[in-house]
């Protein structure tokens, strides 16, 4: 799998993962699952956030180091390109 494919894969797990955290606060807000279903209702709503949370993050890490390296690169070669004139 090269680089811009996984990119575009970690982009789709974020869109999921706040997806579906979105819909676990949407639950809490507009239903009244959390009381009509007690304990289970409170787990299957903390189940959506915390799911949604675990897609999205490690996404969202691994497109901060890619960014980082984007931008070493992007400063070397400025140096470079300064170094040589």
């Amino acid at each position: 799998m090269n680089e811009k494919r996984l990119t575009h894969l970690m982009y789709a797990l974020i869109v999921v993962g706040l997806g579906t955290a979105a819909v676990g606060v949407g639950l809490v807000i507009f239903t009244d699952i959390v009381t009509g279903h007690g304990v289970q209702g409170i787990a299957i709503v903390a189940a959506l956030i915390a799911g949604g949370l675990f897609l999205s993050i490690p996404a969202k890490i691994y497109l901060t180091f890619q960014l980082m390296k984007h931008n070493d690169e992007k400063v070397k070669l400025m140096r470079e390109r300064g170094e040589s004139r």
